[in-house]
This record gives C-alpha cells, sequence and structure tokens, in this order.
C-alpha cells in the first residue's frame, strides 16, 4: 500500500512533464508570417519608395539575425537546422531581389507593395513548419520587437 502513492506520485509527475514539454512547442512560421504581415502593412501605409525599400530591408535583417539567434543559442534536431537553413535561404532570396544581389534584378520602386506581397505569400506557402521551445520564440519574438 505504501508503494502504491509513490509510484502514482511519479506516474503523475512523469505525465504533468510530458504534457508540459509538448504545450511548449511553437510554430515559428506563424510569428514570421505575423512579422511580415506587420512588414507588409507597413511599406503599405508608407508614401516613400526610400521608406518602403528600408521597412523591407529592415524586416528581412530582423528575421535573419533572428534565425541567427536561433542557431547559436537553441538547442535543435538536424531536421530543425536543415529547416532553418532552408527558412534563411528564402529570406536571403527576398533581401537579394529586394536590393538587386547576387544576381538578382533590383526591384523597381513602382513595385515595392507588389514585392512585399508577393515576400508575404512565398513565407505563406512555405509547406515547411518550424517548431521549437517555448524559451527559444520567446527569444525570437524579444529579437523582432527590438531590432
Amino acid at each position: 500500500m505504501n508503494l502504491i502513492k509513490p509510484v502514482f506520485s511519479i506516474a503523475i509527475l512523469f505525465l504533468t512533464l510530458q504534457t508540459a514539454a509538448f504545450a511548449q512547442n511553437g510554430n515559428l512560421s506563424d510569428i514570421f508570417k505575423t512579422h511580415m504581415n506587420e512588414t507588409v502593412q507597413n511599406v503599405k501605409s508608407s508614401d516613400s519608395a526610400d521608406e518602403k525599400r528600408a521597412i523591407l530591408d529592415r524586416s528581412f535583417n530582423k528575421m535573419l539575425k533572428a534565425v541567427d539567434k536561433i542557431e547559436d543559442n537553441a538547442t535543435i534536431s538536424d531536421k530543425e537546422q536543415s529547416q532553418l537553413k532552408a527558412f534563411r535561404n528564402t529570406i536571403e532570396d527576398k533581401s537579394n531581389q529586394l536590393n538587386g544581389l547576387k544576381g538578382f534584378k533590383r526591384v523597381a520602386d513602382e513595385d515595392l507593395e507588389e514585392f512585399s506581397d508577393y515576400s508575404q505569400q512565398a513565407m505563406e506557402q512555405a509547406d515547411r513548419t518550424l517548431t521549437i521551445s517555448l524559451t527559444t520564440l520567446l527569444l525570437v519574438v524579444i529579437i523582432l520587437l527590438l531590432l
């Protein structure tokens, strides 16, 4: 009878910890999509082409810095590393298109709003879901807010 209480308590503790671990997973893609949506809104509300370009450039740089922080500070699996690398490549390609780097033609001033929509759609249509721990997720949110 005395053995039942500790075993039962350990089982409850184990189930609680396991549930907490699953509850701490977050979808990084959703955070980046939300960030990109805010960027698109800012681009569309801006009057100047230079300001639109600067907004997009800052947004891409923030996302790249957030990916860098995840890679440097988070313990992630090989699968998550490959997903982050693919995501980084997508962001870098958009940044290079915006600025006309690495063989891309620079986005014309009159096409910046359309390009911001295109960039947002590319991120939303990406079929990769980046799932990370809550701690890393909070780190990304803080990075995107502070930069």
